[in-house]
């Protein structure tokens, strides 16, 4: 059961959650409700686990492809495109990507077996136990993006004839693994899996459900809004559908958001990247500002006329009180209040409820 709650908002710094904090609080069934002040800052943590992956298709999620099909390159396509497949393999499933960059697209991981939290719930439900967790993703970097030198001290293996590396770790209860391997010259494939057991999934599993990357016809992403206005030097370069960006979107994945829009000054990196823009904290990049377009039922506020700014964010409600467009801008690079406002006063909402009517992202920018 969604909950419905407006948060007050603080413009103090909001708190932050490592990886042990986040698997450990996966073990309740309620999740924290994601503090739209969090994400309103720039700073939204990874959300922690609890709601059991077997319902992905039964929560409106595209069902993955059950196919385990031989490494397939995923498809060149043009700038903000979709081109990797969903699958599965075994008890792992891969969903379609929902965030995209210059730089790489980013899948949800589930298990059949194991709880994963990225929906909200409602936090009067009883707590309990519900088994061993996981929070896991697929990120495809285009060729040259991904800089393997992190797991230098990794173990070399194979995928599916080409090289690849992989590294676990061991923190207080939080099993890490991550298998990073070529599937094109230049090219690698990363998935990153954070369990509260030992060994599941295993090393072996990681590696069948990367031997089974299937690559997908070109598929723009599409949002809810039209941007008229964007401040000079900025360029995109990051989009989520049905999420926010990045890691945050991923750990959030079915909470019903609908659109990130991520701009850049200068545009972000596209080489030596180890991990998606923001890391595994979902800490702002500096010199961006982020457009997200969330139903009311995420906001932290309550729908209100006009427009309304706080530190670092301002706000804008459809006519109906129903969707909450945001601007987010932080640090010392941030854009002052008027450039957030001109920014939002240029959005132009369409029906949030209906994806076939949205626009290409990059015909959506003036």
């Amino acid at each position: 059961m969604k909950d419905v709650v407006d948060l007050a908002v603080s413009t103090e710094p909001p708190p932050r959650y490592g990886v042990e904090e986040i698997v450990a609080q996966g073990k309740r069934v309620q999740r924290r409700r994601r503090a739209r002040g969090w994400a309103a800052s720039g700073t939204a943590a990874l959300a922690v686990l609890g709601v059991v992956a077997t319902v992905v298709a039964q929560g409106g999620a595209k069902p993955a492809q059950e196919t385990a099909a031989a490494l397939t390159v995923p498809a060149a396509g043009p700038p903000f495109s979709f081109t990797v497949a969903g699958y599965k393999v075994g008890k792992l499933r891969v969903a379609p990507p929902i965030d995209v960059s210059t730089a790489y697209q980013i899948s949800p991981v589930y298990a059949d077996d194991m709880v994963t939290n990225d929906r909200a719930v409602d936090e009067s439900e009883p707590s309990t136990d519900q088994g061993p967790t996981l929070y896991a993703y697929l990120t495809v970097y285009r060729p040259g993006a991904y800089e393997p030198g992190k797991l230098a001290k990794g173990t070399s293996v194979t995928i599916a004839g080409r090289p690849g590396l992989e590294l676990g770790t061991l923190g207080k209860g939080t099993h890490v693994r991550t298998l990073a391997w070529q599937y094109d010259t230049d090219a690698w494939a990363v998935i990153d899996a954070y369990s509260s057991t030992g060994d599941n999934p295993t090393a072996t599993q990681l590696r069948e459900l990367a031997a089974g990357l299937r690559g997908a016809a070109p598929t723009p992403a599409r949002v809810p809004v039209t941007v008229g206005h964007v401040p000079a030097g900025y360029e995109l370069g990051e989009v989520s559908m049905h999420a926010i960006t990045g890691l945050n979107g991923i750990a959030s994945a079915r909470d019903g958001d609908h659109a990130g829009l991520l701009f850049a000054k200068p545009a972000l990196p596209t080489t030596g990247l180890t991990t998606p823009h923001g890391g595994v904290d979902g800490v702002d990049v500096p010199g961006t500002f982020t457009i997200y377009v969330v139903p009311a039922r995420n906001a932290n506020q309550s729908p209100s006329p006009g427009i309304s700014c706080l530190r670092d964010f301002c706000n804008r409600w459809s006519a109906d009180g129903a969707t909450q467009m945001q601007v987010v801008s932080t640090g010392p690079r941030r854009l002052p209040e008027a450039e957030l406002i001109k920014i939002l006063n240029g959005l132009t909402l369409g029906d949030v409820s209906d994806d076939r009517t949205w626009t290409e992202v990059t015909a959506a920018l003036p």
